[in-house]
């Protein structure tokens, strides 16, 4: 008997085959429930903070307030639909339109256009507030000193003036941080280049085999030294007061937290554990990783989060079939470029030298390449694929044949059709 899945794949469906004694499991997004009211909800957080007073006593009249809020890229937060609210009530505080100013936290990504602003913050506080880009490389950025592992700290000349900072963003699994959201609002988001390079680069120091230090990696905050790091930077910054959502597959929240940095964090990550990090008894001999489908999966770069969670699943010398249509190719220059690079050892010493997160995310694929056979179903050229030390295919057969032929039989697949948004929990 034939068992077939189905596994999204661009705006189309791919499937997969197998015999039925092979052992089978699957990792899925729990389900959890959305939030119907968010604005509701917002305002039950804003009063009933984690670890810290309301922001009604802690903000008072006459003070000036900065908001820090994510990028164009981190659009999926929706940031715009609760941003009125809190600027509402800053008002109904005393603090009126003109003592409140926006500062998007870019980090080292490009400015945004004025219509960017327009989407991340929406048209009603667009049109109330001041909205200022952050520059890395500003001349103006303050100067504070180093954290205990040396990474200079300077920061936002607009944010660190201000008399009250309110951070804002979205909680998820993060290759290089352990999550995202949180104290990334300040490193990187508001640092300075020298300061986020450097913060980046301890991924790189006291590695192991993978070219990486191994307690960089999804899911880890503790003793994580890219993470504690960011941490004790934003400690230096002393935010007032944190607001941060995790959302689902189809942008809908499905928790808020607000409150303490890091208590408020801190929860924020265990939702994120309940609703995207799935045990798994074991690891598999083959495991087959679709990001999602459109959008997720127009580029590698962007399929490297499905390719990374997968990693975490699959034996030492298995094999992993990446499912990415790559519609719009591998991804930006500065992502492919570090292909050209032979191997672990040497792509790592050239992100020394000039660190990117695109480098990062190209090391951690060539990486997972050195330990698992990945074979990658897409639009990209052979050649582009083998660059990248993966093994091209064109259709689901044709990789399930190829993993045979390499492992010399399967007897265990685990399948992951939201790759990029589900995080393998392994049971030790």
């Amino acid at each position: 008997m034939i068992k077939s899945y189905n596994l999204p794949y661009g705006e189309e469906k791919l499937t997969f085959q197998f015999p039925d004694e092979i052992e089978m499991q699957s990792i899925k997004p729990n389900k959890i429930s959305v939030i119907e009211d968010y604005e509701a909800e917002f305002r039950s957080i804003l009063n009933d903070p984690i670890g810290s007073p309301p922001l009604k006593d802690i903000v008072s009249q006459g003070e000036t307030v900065v908001i820090i809020v994510s990028d164009i890229t981190r659009s999926a937060y929706k940031t715009d639909r609760y941003l009125p609210v809190l600027v509402d009530e800053l008002n109904q505080i005393g603090v009126p339109d003109e003592d409140i100013t926006i500062v998007i936290s870019t980090g080292t990504h490009r400015s945004h256009t004025a219509e960017e602003d327009e989407v991340v913050v929406g048209s009603e506080v667009y049109n109330r507030v001041k909205v200022e880009n952050h520059d890395a490389t500003a001349e103006d950025l303050v100067y504070l000193g180093e954290s205990s592992r040396g990474t200079e700290i300077a920061v936002n000349r607009t944010v660190y003036e201000a008399d009250r900072i309110i951070l804002t963003g979205g909680i998820v699994y993060h290759l290089l941080a352990g999550f995202g959201g949180g104290r990334k609002s300040i490193m990187p988001g508001i640092c300075g280049y020298d300061s986020i390079q450097q913060n980046h680069s301890l991924a790189l120091k006291d590695i192991d085999s993978s070219g990486v230090n191994p307690q960089v990696k999804t899911g880890v905050l503790d003793g994580n030294p890219v993470a504690e790091d960011m941490f004790e930077i934003a400690e230096k910054v002393n935010p007032d007061f944190m607001i941060n959502v995790v959302v689902n597959d189809n942008k809908e929240y499905l928790a808020m937290v607000a409150g303490d940095l890091n208590k408020a964090f801190k929860r924020g990550c265990k939702m994120v554990e309940q609703a995207f990090g799935i045990p798994v008894e074991t690891k598999s001999d083959l495991v087959i990783s679709s990001c999602g489908g459109y959008p997720k999966d127009i580029q590698l770069y962007q399929s490297v989060k499905g390719l990374n969670n997968a990693g975490y699943a699959v034996r030492d010398d298995g094999v992993i079939i990446l499912c990415s249509k790559c519609s719009d190719g591998g991804g930006p220059d500065n992502f492919m470029k570090w292909f050209d690079y032979s191997g672990v050892d040497n792509l790592r010493e050239a992100l020394k030298e000039d660190f990117t997160i695109a480098g990062f995310v190209a090391l951690r694929a060539v990486s997972i390449a050195s330990k698992a056979n990945v074979i990658l179903i897409s639009d990209l050229a052979d050649e582009v694929i083998e660059n990248a030390g993966m093994i091209p295919a064109q259709t689901p057969k044709e990789a399930y044949q190829k993993a045979e032929e390499i492992l010399n039989g399967v007897e265990t697949v685990t399948l992951m059709p939201q790759g990029s948004l589900t995080f393998p929990l392994i049971e030790e």
